[in-house]
């Protein structure tokens, strides 16, 4: 299925077909995208010029066709193009329209930062008759500036993928053939046809666009970007939701665009491998840092003693097969067998003291610290400390419940952040109870168009109440089932936290709460088994409460920003 943008076509007259013909071009292949009713606004002279294309077709290995439809009995007649109903058409005729549309695209992106691309990508124009066959086109005279070959006709409303490449098959007498990398279609696809913001698009990029939603690359991420392209090392720190897993991606897919090797190191292996799912690149290496260490080592279990030797040998070879480093996760990299081995040092100094340009940047979260006691050294003995502060992730309902616990300031969100549900907090009046409230939570969710859910625990896998009902990591054979440590650095549309007590709220554990709660996009749904004297002495003794209790569980609820919801 080709990825139509917007995901349902735009408004249109029905006599124009163009409803069948989106439906048509719907069933291209998943290589091609299709945006309809694309709009070109431009003043000159204080004057406003709009055009406006039927459908436009991009496809990164063949590029692009600029399509005017017409639909109906349309006639040539002395010189003039009319409607079937004897109305001249504007623009001198489709063909006319079509190219001039075509060109007026290639002189916006010819003024873009993407003008570069029109010597690497095919531009070519077409016009689609849906109500005239291929036997009618054979017999008709066309006027000087169309040609058969430009016509797709009703035939193409069934196989319109034929027609297409077909089109796409005419060379142009510049002799440009289309061949674009993937970071320039990206970037063509987010700044010319998609430019509604300025957008980095997410992990799953063509199931986002099909959606239109996008994460947004703010101003301050923006800015630490382009502030790193001239510094050779950095720490940057961030909470959640504040876009550091977002700009370390951006920044490893500059360095692999101008093919140097890149060294992705993360902590958690569910997020290695999201990333090398969908962020794939050949000069891309993801790996967690124990899977790293069992690289270098042949080894199935990592062996940091050996790690260092090696290390040392590449420093002193300069035989390293990276040139620019990128850590995720760093506050997780305090292990203390990691920092006796003084492992991500030396990676450090392999690269940055190589005298090739080398560059290492760390990403991390103090609120974080969950898999270590301290901070690691490394991050704090980095001369170039950045701070990202607002949240891009979360809803601001969301962004404000999963600080609570921890602190007393209040989430810095982006300007027009959506404020979203309040989370809800369901109190359950035992195990039992609180497996029904899941199914539940679950189907509320699917009823209110949620596909995107993942059920976190603030407990171990074993330890949950979902352990003897879940298989492969699945609730259902259908729902992620993780901790909130394995799931940090990910995020869902739709977080179900779930065995929650009053030990989740103690300072050893609280920050787990923090992590999986800040995992929600955009609704967040709390299950917890706590008695009112339990909440009584959550609010006073966990969370300082000062205010006079009169129904425990809904003041807790209260306090943490949530709507609470008690079983019968």
């Amino acid at each position: 299925m080709a990825i139509m943008i917007p995901q349902q076509p735009r408004d249109f007259d029905l006599g124009s077909l163009e409803g069948l013909m989106f439906d048509a071009l719907s069933q291209l292949s998943d290589e091609y995208y299709v945006f309809h009713s694309y709009r070109i606004i431009e003043i000159q002279q204080n004057t406003l010029h709009e055009s406006e294309t039927d459908f436009v077709v991009l496809n990164r290995y063949k590029g692009v066709i600029c399509l005017e439809a017409k639909a109906g009995q349309v006639r040539y007649e002395n010189g003039v193009w009319l409607y079937g109903s004897g109305i001249p058409m504007h623009n001198g005729g489709p063909f006319n329209q079509a190219s001039s549309n075509k060109y007026k695209l290639m002189k916006y992106i010819s003024n873009s930062g993407l003008a570069s691309v029109l010597e690497r990508c095919k531009f070519i124009h077409a016009v689609w008759f849906p109500s005239i066959s291929n036997d009618k086109l054979r017999n008709m005279t066309l006027p000087s500036e169309g040609d058969k070959t430009l016509v797709l006709t009703k035939e193409a409303m069934t196989d319109p993928e034929l027609f297409i490449d077909k089109i796409y098959s005419i060379e142009l007498a510049s002799k440009v053939e289309t061949k674009l990398n993937e970071l320039e279609f990206k970037r063509i696809v987010r700044e010319i046809f998609c430019p509604q913001f300025n957008v980095f698009p997410s992990a799953s990029f063509e199931a986002d666009l099909k959606k239109i939603s996008f994460h947004r690359l703010l101003k301050e991420q923006s800015g630490i970007l382009n502030f790193l392209d001239e510094q050779l090392t950095a720490a940057i720190n961030g909470a959640a939701g504040t876009g550091k897993t977002m700009i370390a991606i951006e920044k490893a897919q500059r360095h692999a665009a101008v093919g140097d090797n890149v060294l992705f190191i993360c902590f958690n292996s569910q997020l290695k491998d999201f990333l090398e799912e969908n962020y794939h690149d050949n000069s891309i290496s993801y790996y967690t840092i124990a899977g790293f260490a069992c690289k270098l080592c042949g080894t199935a279990k990592p062996n940091y003693t050996k790690v260092n030797s090696i290390l040392e040998d590449y420093y002193i070879s300069g035989n390293f097969p990276y040139k620019h480093i990128i850590i995720d996760e760093g506050q997780d990299f305090g292990n203390e067998v990691i920092e006796e081995a003084n492992i991500i040092q030396l990676i450090h100094d392999i690269v940055v003291d190589g005298g090739q340009g080398g560059t290492f940047y760390v990403f991390y979260d103090r609120l974080q610290l969950i898999q270590a006691r301290e901070m690691p050294k490394f991050i704090d003995e980095l001369d170039c400390k950045l701070t990202l502060y607002r949240n891009c992730r979360n809803t601001e309902n969301i962004a404000t419940t999963s600080l609570r616990p921890i602190t007393e300031r209040k989430p810095k969100l982006f300007e027009g952040a959506v404020k979203g549900a309040p989370p809800k907090l369901h109190f359950c009046n035992d195990l039992r109870d609180e497996k029904d409230c899941i199914d539940l939570t679950i189907n509320e969710l699917i009823a209110e168009g949620f596909k995107d859910i993942v059920i976190l625990t603030c407990k171990t896998e074993t330890n949950s109440v979902l352990y003897s009902a879940t298989k492969d990591g699945k609730y259902h054979n259908k729902y992620l089932f993780t901790t909130c440590r394995k799931f940090k650095g990910l995020e869902a549309d739709a977080v179900i936290l779930i065995d929650v007590d009053k030990d989740t709220f103690k300072e050893e554990n609280v920050l787990i709460y923090y992590v999986g709660t800040s995992r929600a996009r955009l609704k967040l749904d709390i299950l917890a088994v706590l008695t009112d004297d339990e909440c009584k002495e959550i609010l006073s003794n966990t969370l300082h409460y000062n205010g006079k209790i009169r129904k425990p569980k809904k003041d807790l609820a209260s306090v943490l920003n949530a709507v609470g919801s008690i079983s019968n």
